[in-house]
């Protein structure tokens, strides 16, 4: 079995991303050769062709800390379940999913993408003093 998880770093060590579509990496765990294969997140838009082609490799489970609803629609198919693991280092998360111990989600954590609206508030933020 295939499992993805969203990290923020690229080894089992690493914390479980809060934010699974715009995670730093994203792990692929063999359960059966127990090896790992990490790849850095450069598709950081709503569209998910990352998220996608993992799929298309027959990922069976989601690893996620939070995860908004374009992600969520994109990798919990027929085929494959989303988990929720927070708090927690990718090896532990793994774990606990082999022992059954993470919840399913039948719902994304987020109701709008952590993207939506990113630049316009940080521009308002960073600029909202310059005519004083």
């Amino acid at each position: 079995m295939l499992i993805l998880i969203g990290s923020d770093g690229k080894d089992l060590t690493s914390k479980v991303s809060m934010k699974f579509g715009h995670s730093n990496y994203f792990l692929i765990y063999n359960t059966e050769t127990e090896k790992f294969y990490a790849y850095e997140n450069k598709d950081h838009d709503d569209k998910h062709q990352n998220l996608k082609s993992f799929i298309e490799k027959r990922v069976e489970a989601v690893i996620v800390g939070n995860i908004g609803p374009h992600a969520f629609k994109t990798v919990n198919t027929p085929n494959s379940k989303v988990y929720l693991a927070r708090k927690m280092y990718v090896g532990e998360a793994i774990e606990k999913f082999l022992k059954v111990e993470l919840p399913q989600l039948t719902e994304p954590t987020v109701k709008k993408s952590i993207g939506h609206g990113r630049f316009k508030n940080h521009y308002f933020l960073n600029h909202q003093n310059d005519d004083e």
